[in-house]
């Protein structure tokens, strides 16, 4: 799911299907019944005793470049598509058939996942030769960009922005219904939906060995997925997809998404996790001079006076105010559109306005 960014201009066995991570993606499950004939009768090697070492054999068939594994459980209580399906990021679809065996139950686990896991292997191990030709394109290319913009003689943070700048630069929001919902339409294609923008930066950020994990839930009514990220010992929410301007705008990148906490990122997503984002050194927007809240009107206004004063000529200034306990609306708006308490002298002005979330952005032009 995309938010609009608003603009405004003043003079002056049972078969479950589930969509997880929104954009109208088409991420299910399938918990078939023991109808296959093909499954055999003898207890599969991969033993699994609880969820955890079901999802662990899942994601290690994932890495292997693999579109299934094989699993022995004990109790059918175990089978449940839908709780891996959640707890593993980057599964597009997956589909459970099992058999009743002695003692337990045969699964053949087949599923649709993200390339980050066969990617992140090949980066790790140094070896590309599990990848298909497709991957090998999408992994190059991911070297290629860190190569560009970042280093290792630069810290966490200071990488962590440029990829964040560069995918927002190079992505284009796109929904099609269906072919724009992973990284490779992303890196190689240039458009993409909310977990297209996602397994990029979680690529990233675990090629740059910075801890990190996606989170799905809600961005308004529909299912989104974005990332968490740990900066320095502390947490932080990061949503890619809701910095990148609709309708595309060459050249802009927004922040009001770029490492905040829960507390800012719940007034407009909804979701549980066990992380806890409350991380506040890195958030980009406050580490700014032009940023504000709506609770330090005065100083807006002066900052913007002193920035226009230090020219006689035309100047264009830009400043960024939080909205830190209402939504944005026009009378909240007006409230920092005021040129009466400009003290300033000029001869014509005109203000542009755009907001999303509950951050907005003035463009003060002053012409002397």
């Amino acid at each position: 799911m995309k938010h609009i960014k608003y603009w405004a201009s003043l003079l002056t066995g049972v078969v479950i299907l589930a969509s997880l991570y929104g954009c109208t993606l088409p991420f299910t499950n399938d918990n078939s019944s023991d109808s296959s004939t093909e499954i055999s009768y003898t207890a599969f090697d991969n033993k699994a005793t609880d969820t955890e070492d079901i999802i662990n054999f899942i994601i290690e068939a994932m890495s292997d470049n693999q579109t299934s594994c094989n699993i022995f459980v004990p109790d059918s209580d175990l089978i449940d598509a839908n709780e891996w399906l959640t707890r593993i990021s980057g599964i597009e679809q997956i589909k459970c058939e099992y058999r009743r065996i002695k003692d337990g139950y045969n699964l053949v686990v087949t599923f649709e996942c993200w390339d980050n896991y066969a990617i992140i292997k090949a980066f790790n191990s140094g070896n590309t030769s599990q990848l298909n030709s497709r991957q090998v394109e999408l992994y190059n290319k991911y070297i290629e960009v860190l190569a560009e913009v970042t280093s290792p003689a630069r810290s966490d943070y200071e990488n962590e922005l440029a990829i964040h700048d560069y995918l927002v630069s190079h992505i284009t929001y796109i929904d099609n219904g269906g072919s724009t919902f992973n990284a490779y339409d992303a890196m190689i294609n240039g458009k993409a939906v909310c977990s297209g923008y996602t397994e990029s930066f979680k690529t990233f950020m675990d090629m740059l060995g910075i801890e990190n994990y996606t989170i799905s839930g809600k961005a308004g009514n529909d299912q989104h997925i974005w990332n968490v990220v740990k900066i320095n010992g502390d947490w932080y929410q990061v949503d890619v997809t809701w910095d990148d301007p609709v309708p595309d705008t060459p050249g802009q990148v927004l922040y009001g998404y770029f490492n905040i906490t829960d507390e800012k990122m719940k007034q407009d997503h909804t979701y549980t996790s066990d992380i806890k984002a409350d991380g506040t050194k890195y958030y980009y927007l406050g580490m700014q001079e032009n940023y504000f809240t709506d609770a330090e009107i005065d100083d807006y206004y002066a900052y913007i006076s002193e920035k226009a004063s230090e020219t006689s000529g035309n100047v264009t200034i830009t400043a960024m105010v939080e909205s830190t306990d209402q939504e944005i609306d026009s009378e909240w708006l007006g409230t920092f559109t005021d040129s009466g308490r400009l003290e300033i002298s000029y001869r014509e002005l005109s203000l542009s306005v755009q907001w999303s979330g509950h951050i907005a952005t003035f463009t003060w032009t002053l012409k002397r």
